[in-house]
């Protein structure tokens, strides 16, 4: 600890410390411009200069380090006049025309300048002009050249944090400029991070152009619904209407930064696709009829299908409050344990509950992040949670984090990994294997002597042999560290080998802490509250704190509060669920906010499965192709339309919260489980969110002691409950065969994020059309070229699309984004059966198949 005097006040601080962090430390105000937290000191902008004794000049405090014993003084008459010169350079070429910029009101400069500025320029001369008008770089980014202050903050947010590097500068001194290279922002993620950080209006948000001031504006902290990072929002609503989304740097794990889904995608709010009334189905179609016409036939019916098996599906972007209700529901007043919360993959509970309490999986990212090591397993962060790659590139780049990436997709963390194995599809339990065989040289004795023989079979192989290159190097690293971090894709469950994996994953995480190390693992959902779902208890074999259902103590203690009893036996999920419908067995079928008709791997067997459910109930805030099969269709509040808490991927619980009113005849989530659960003649108490809140906080383990009070601008973290550590090593899967054919994966893109993001019209506008990504090997194969429009097509189906040639794309993979509800995907896969051989062929080509290497080409 060093001790520095500033204006008379002494204070001691860690060595390293900056004159600017201690001053703020003090609450003493020193003004800047170019500074930001989470970036270097750049001191261009020297507003923040300050005198330190025994120094001839001013120095600048974001850049200067504390010395022991150091004299500084903020605040005198040089510094004053020093400041109010800058400013007055600064504003001899700077635009007077607050009355129409978008930043009058909440202007960094403006502010300065009342504080610190001049109250007459010596500046005269006429004012530099770049451009007459305003250049609008991208469909939500519009820039006024002429108000830029030159503080480098937009540049480096989008090379520095991003990792776009869309903006740069040209010309030098006065004269600079920034710009999107080529006049455009072509390469840009289009996250409006630059606009964020602007302190003047230089750069502007399109689509909140002109629409509001900010003390217009109705502002409500939220957290946002689109992926699980659990982003802190403020959302601007003027006279009800959607306006705006900004971040704040001092709430939240993201600390100001959104995705462009976050900042630019909530418009979907006010969807032209709203369900506006109950509906009910009369000769074949859909027709809207009262709330009371609705609960009359909806109990005549239930009553119709008593007897018969229920099951439900919830979707995990719903808060903690309405999935805990509706698995109450379901248990209690259905008497069903079938409820499942994806309608993608089926929850291999068995496997993933033991792993999640074994190993530290509710810690701040920023924390697990911090490890010597991070170790990405799956899919694609850039694409799935682009805020966590963010942080990610910053630990690598700031604190020197070992970056290990494997995964079948290339994603642009690539360029900041240290090690980057690519697998192939479906193979990342075997490549997980050969790891753990690099690393139990020195604590081989303590496995098993199956598992010990089925890893000693994959040393010494050849990548050629066993479709698996670099687990040396990714051991090698791993031994190296002494804290390590396994974060772990949640698109690795769409494969049938989601339990090998995660089997895998325990191997190498016990093999880890055999060698001594200090081990997080963390799943990267890409749905706002998939770690709430499961922990609320949406799943056939799990009560609420992933307890499992055949557990009699858990059961019977909360079926005492619950006043009634609950099925002991694990039900089905979904995959079960929609057999059950096919052969005639299922009475009622309880949707709430999902669209299986969409995401469901198997479109034909879903559509024959919604179809022969006895009644199919759909509550929603949107008329899905889903809710276009049912028979009931009940209006649901959406996002931003009712309050509640997720939990997002660290298991941090925060506050979700109203900034709108039920848009026509919708009614909340709760309101609507009380009015279906009368029509059977039962009560679920308690049913508002402040009281179930504080049931869950009661009666979920992770969640005792909660209080919502107590959650904060932050959240609170939910505690990982104690448990005996894993004991047991699985063995290693069969080495995967080589596949002959093109295999179909999907995922999230950047842009979209599910089927909710398709209703922004923003997102719509920036995100890419339809598109197939492959390698650069492949298509030259086939004779194909970037842009070409291509059929791809498998067993079930086909779809026509825009081809994108990715130069680090592994040979024989094909990737389409499964956010596009006009492709259909879900029409080519077959349920069990990921990744999905497929062909790919030129529109209007004729094709010829290459026997001997398998490949289609197009002739």
């Amino acid at each position: 600890m060093v001790s520095i005097t500033i204006d008379g006040q002494t204070l001691e601080v860690e060595a390293g410390s900056t004159v600017l962090q201690a001053a703020r430390r003090l609450g003493i105000d020193i003004p800047t411009f170019c500074y930001l937290k989470r970036l270097p000191p750049l001191a261009s902008c020297r507003m923040c200069l300050v005198e330190i004794e025994g120094q001839r000049r001013l120095q600048p405090s974001c850049a200067t380090a504390v010395t022991e014993a150091m004299v500084v003084r903020a605040n005198t008459a040089l510094i004053e006049e020093t400041r109010a010169s800058m400013l007055d350079m600064l504003l001899a070429n700077h635009p007077l025309d607050c009355p129409i910029c978008d930043k009058g009101g909440e202007c960094e400069l403006q502010n300065m300048v009342m504080a610190y500025g001049p109250r007459r320029s010596e500046f005269h001369d006429p004012k530099r002009v770049f451009h007459s008008e305003d250049i609008r770089l991208s469909p939500v980014i519009i820039m006024n050249v002429n108000r830029c202050i030159q503080c480098q903050r937009c540049v480096r947010m989008c090379e520095e944090v991003v990792g776009a590097v869309a903006l740069g500068t040209v010309e030098k001194g006065m004269d600079t400029a920034v710009t999107g290279f080529e006049g455009s922002l072509a390469s840009c993620d289009q996250c409006g991070n630059c606009v964020e950080v602007c302190p003047v209006g230089a750069l502007m948000s399109f689509p909140y152009r002109y629409k509001a001031r900010p003390w217009d504006l109705v502002e409500t902290d939220t957290v946002c619904p689109h992926c699980g990072t659990g982003c802190q929002l403020t959302v601007g609503t003027r006279k009800g209407e959607f306006m705006r989304v900004r971040s704040k740097w001092d709430e939240g794990l993201n600390r100001e930064v959104l995705c462009v889904r976050g900042r630019f995608g909530l418009d979907f709010v006010e969807s032209r696709d709203r369900i506006k009334r109950p509906m009910i189905r009369r000769d074949g179609t859909l027709v809207p009829v009262s709330w009371d016409e609705a609960g009359d036939y909806l109990r005549q019916r239930l009553s119709a299908v008593e007897g018969k098996a229920a099951g439900g599906l919830a979707s995990p972007r719903l808060p903690n409050e309405i999935l805990y209700q509706f698995q109450k529901l379901m248990r209690t007043a259905f008497r069903t344990n079938s409820i499942d919360c994806s309608s993608r993959w089926s929850t291999p509970f068995d496997t993933l509950a033991p792993l999640m309490a074994a190993f530290n999986s509710r810690a701040p990212l920023d924390e697990v992040i911090g490890n010597d090591c991070v170790l990405v397993v799956g899919g694609n962060v850039t694409e799935e949670n682009p805020v966590t790659e963010y942080l990610l590139r910053d630990g690598v780049r700031r604190r020197q984090t070992g970056l290990l990436m494997l995964s079948a997709r290339p994603s642009r963390l690539d360029a900041d990994a240290g090690v980057v194995v690519r697998v192939r599809p479906g193979g990342e339990a075997a490549s997980l294997a050969a790891v753990v065989a690099r690393l139990v040289a020195a604590v081989g004795e303590a496995l098993p002597g199956n598992v010990l023989a089925g890893i000693g079979a994959t040393i010494g192989k050849p990548a050629a042999e066993t479709g698996i290159d670099g687990p040396d190097r990714l051991a090698a690293v791993l031994k190296e560290g002494r804290s390590v971090t396994v974060l772990v894709s949640v698109d690795l469950l769409r494969s049938p080998e989601a339990s090998a994996t995660l089997q895998q994953i325990n191997n190498l995480l016990q093999a880890l802490r055999l060698l001594g190390k200090g081990l997080a693992m963390q799943f990267l959902f890409d749905r706002a509250n998939q770690m709430g779902a499961w922990d609320m208890g949406v799943l056939p074999a799990a009560l609420p704190g992933l307890q499992a259902v055949t557990d009699d103590v858990a059961r019977t203690t909360l079926a005492r509060n619950w006043g009634a009893e609950i099925p002991s036996e694990p039900g089905a999920d979904l995959d079960a669920i929609l057999e059950l419908c096919v052969g005639g067995r299922m009475g009622a079928l309880y949707i709430v906010a999902s669209d299986p008709l969409i995401a469901y791997p198997d479109r034909d067997f879903v559509t024959r499965a919604l179809g022969a459910a006895d009644l199919l109930i759909v509550q929603d805030a949107f008329l899905t192709e889903t809710a276009g099969l049912a028979e009931v269709v009940l209006p649901a509040a959406g996002y931003g339309e009712e309050t509640g808490t997720f939990t997002n991927n660290e298991g941090r619980i925060q506050k979700v919260r109203k900034f709108r009113d039920p848009a026509f005849e919708a009614r909340s989530n709760l309101a609507i489980f009380d009015f279906v659960a009368a029509l059977r003649n039962q009560a679920v108490r308690p049913s508002t969110q402040g009281e179930i809140f504080d049931e869950i906080a009661r009666l979920v383990p992770a969640y005792q002691k909660l209080t919502q009070d107590g959650l904060g601008a932050d959240g609170a973290f939910t505690k990982a409950v104690p448990t005996a550590p894993v004991a047991r090593f699985f063995a290693p899967p069969p080495v995967p065969p080589a596949a002959d054919r093109l295999m179909l994966i999907t995922g999230d893109c950047l842009f979209h994020n599910g089927y909710l993001s398709e209703r922004s019209d923003m997102l719509n506008t920036v995100a890419n059309d339809p598109y197939v990504a492959m390698s650069a090997q492949d298509t030259a194969q086939l004779g194909l070229s970037d842009g070409d429009q291509v059929i791809v097509r498998s067993a079930q189906g086909e779809l026509t699309a825009q081809l994108k040639v990715d130069g680090r794309f592994p040979k024989g993979l094909v990737f389409v984004p499964e956010n596009y509800r006009a492709l259909r995907l879900n029409g080519l896969m077959r349920r069990g059966e990921y990744p999905c051989p497929v062909e790919v062929q030129k529109v209007h080509a004729t094709l010829e198949v290459d026997r001997t290497s398998r490949i289609w080409r197009g002739v």
